[in-house]
């Protein structure tokens, strides 16, 4: 895979709309990997082969994997970032934490559900946050996926 970082991962999600909608918004924004993980119901039997097709159509890598351990597992990144709702990262995604890593092999995870990432999973990485209410996740995906393009 040539040219795969920034990685962007959609974990633990059961909706097909929301595989859909994170992958539309990632190759949008010009990420180049996408990963879901832990697909569960409609998700994993509607929305990863629509979302398959559109990432192959943008020339995009896209995989399918187990957990976000896998992830880490595969990929060795710089750094790796797990995107919390408030009050629940440990940082601001800020414009210092992007200028940061800019040039960095980086790794991006967000939940697939409203309820966002366990305790665990924020635990495997960098949590970071961004100071907005109840968005629900694709919003917030929305968001720190934009942050770390500098578009916002």
């Amino acid at each position: 895979m040539s040219n795969q970082f920034p990685i962007v991962v959609l974990h633990n999600v059961s909706a097909a709309s929301r595989v859909q909608e994170f992958t539309n918004i990632a190759l949008g924004l010009g990420y180049k990997t996408v990963i879901i993980t832990n697909p569960q119901g409609s998700a994993a039997q509607r929305g990863i082969p629509t979302a398959q097709k559109a990432a192959y159509k943008e020339k995009a890598n896209f995989m399918v994997l187990e957990n976000l351990e896998t992830v880490k597992e595969l990929f060795s990144a710089d750094e790796f970032f797990v995107i919390a709702p408030p009050p629940y990262g440990k940082e601001a995604l800020d414009d210092d934490l992007v200028a940061s890593v800019e040039g960095k092999k980086i790794i991006i995870a967000v939940g697939g559900n409203d309820s966002g990432l366990s305790r665990m999973d924020l635990d495997l990485g960098r949590s970071v946050q961004l100071p907005v209410g109840k968005i629900g996740s694709i919003g917030m995906a929305t968001l720190a996926l934009a942050k770390f393009k500098r578009i916002i």
